[in-house]
Order: structure tokens, then C-alpha cells, then sequence
């Protein structure tokens, strides 16, 4: 049965009929029917994230693949228009403004267009890891795309990088890719950490990003050292982690938005 973590190039192998399906569905799909853009886009994409991308519920999205295959019978959701573009979808799309842009002055940008390798049918991934790579961590990547790249979130995430999105135009994507470091994010994200106690910032990180760097973290505190955590939100998975390493915590919330949890060994 179809999936939602089935990629698109793996459904449109078994389902080839499905391209026309997902261009009728919505106007963001119409560009699979372009072959070079579909061998690029479609082995690291996944239904789920191809919703996402299309501002579509994922669910909607499956439900209308699914019947398209005779894998489900059921009648289409109430919400969705003709156009795959229904109540629900706009409702999401509505929900609150976009958060400010990080604020990096132009020296610090680093800029990357894979706009015309993807037109032209090239795999941009190896250029956009290798500009990555040479990232210093005072250091932004804004990347042009001509869609969404959701997939790279998931990976760049895992490198310790926060994302800023913004489009431009309907094939006209900039995405600027940051370390989620306090010296380095907007001044107004800062706080003014406890005395003695180093720093880590893990706001705005994917799960499970923040506890990852949090336990990697914790592993080169010596005696009497403190490392003071700011997060979005309480870390519920991450105190049974400290007590079974045998570490202490204290949190608290000093101003809105800012979760601070001190961390120490129990020692």
C-alpha cells in the first residue's frame, strides 16, 4: 500500500499513471511531468514531504493516490476542492506569519543557486554538502532552489543547522541554512546566561537534534562545571537521559519563549 514515507520516485516506478494524477492534483506536482526535474526531486522525496512541499495535508495527498490505484474506495475528504487545494490545506497555510530572518550581515553569507543544475537534470546534492562543509560557523549558506528542499532540513539538521525559508516565486525557493549557536544566532535570541555555566543554544533544531547535542555535550563537562541548555520547549524525553548518565538539572523559564535548563554532575 502506499506510504507516507514511500519516496515519490519509488511510487512513480510502481505507479507511472501516477504523474498525471499528482499534476491534476495540484499545480506544484505539474513539474514532475518534467523527466530531468523528476530524476532529481523524486528519490529523496517522500509523500509525506511532497505534501508538505505543496502546502496539502498529508493524509489528503494519500487518500487521493491510494483511490487512484484502487488501494481505497472511500469518497474524497469533504475539504479538498477540485484542485486538490481545499479549506484544510488554506488553513494551514494560514497559520501565523513566517519567523523573522536571522540576522547576518552580508559579509557573512555565503551563497549557493542550484536552480539551472536541477533544470538541467544534475543531482546538486554533492555541491551543496561541500559548501557545508566549508561553512565557518559564523557563517550562513542561502541556498536558491526551484522548490522546497525539505529532505535537506532532516539532513542539515543533523550537522547542527537551523533553517530560515522564504518564497520568492512559485519555482523560486531561498533557504538560508545557519549554525544554532548563541554566539552566532540574532541578538534578540540571546539571553544572559547564569554565571560559571557554558552555553548551548538548541532552539529551533529538529528533534531529535537538540538531545543529541545536549548528550554529546554533557560527555565534556568536568567536575563543577555547569552547561546551561536553551530550548523552545521542557525536554520530557531528555531528564531521564541526564539521571540515567547521572547527571543533575534544574529549569526554569526567565522570559516567554525561552526554556533554560541547567545541567551538572551529580557529583
Amino acid at each position: 500500500m502506499i506510504s507516507a514515507d514511500m519516496t515519490v520516485a519509488r511510487l512513480l516506478e510502481e505507479h507511472p499513471e501516477l504523474v498525471e494524477v499528482l499534476a491534476g492534483y495540484h499545480a506544484h506536482f505539474k513539474q514532475l511531468r518534467n523527466r530531468l526535474l523528476r530524476r532529481v526531486m523524486a528519490p529523496r522525496v517522500t509523500v509525506a514531504q511532497a505534501a508538505r512541499m505543496a502546502g496539502v495535508p498529508a493524509d489528503e495527498l494519500l487518500g487521493v493516490l491510494r483511490r487512484a490505484v484502487g488501494e481505497e474506495t472511500s469518497p474524497p475528504h469533504p475539504a479538498l476542492s477540485p484542485e486538490g487545494r481545499g479549506e484544510v490545506a488554506e488553513a494551514l497555510r494560514g497559520e501565523g506569519g513566517p519567523p523573522p530572518r536571522p540576522d547576518f550581515p552580508e559579509a557573512r553569507q555565503v551563497h549557493l543557486d542550484v536552480r539551472e543544475d536541477i533544470r538541467r537534470g544534475e543531482e546538486p546534492f554533492a555541491r551543496i554538502m561541500a559548501a557545508v562543509k566549508a561553512m565557518g560557523r559564523d557563517q550562513v549558506l542561502v541556498l536558491r532552489a526551484p522548490f522546497e528542499p525539505i529532505p535537506l532540513y532532516d539532513v542539515l539538521g543533523k550537522r547542527g543547522l537551523a533553517h530560515w525559508t522564504e518564497q520568492r516565486a512559485a519555482d523560486d525557493w531561498s533557504v538560508w541554512f545557519h549554525h544554532a549557536d548563541p554566539a552566532i544566532v540574532e541578538p534578540s535570541r540571546r539571553a544572559t546566561p547564569s554565571r560559571g555555566s557554558r552555553v548551548l543554544d538548541v532552539r529551533g533544531l529538529e528533534p531529535p537534534q537538540p538531545m543529541v547535542r545536549v548528550l554529546e555535550e554533557i560527555e565534556t563537562l568536568g567536575p563543577g562545571a555547569r552547561l546551561e541548555v536553551h530550548h523552545d520547549r521542557r525536554p520530557l524525553f531528555l531528564y531521564p537521559q541526564l539521571e540515567d548518565r547521572g547527571f543533575r538539572h534544574e529549569t526554569d523559564e526567565p522570559e516567554p519563549g525561552l526554556v533554560r535548563i541547567l545541567i551538572w554532575k551529580g557529583d
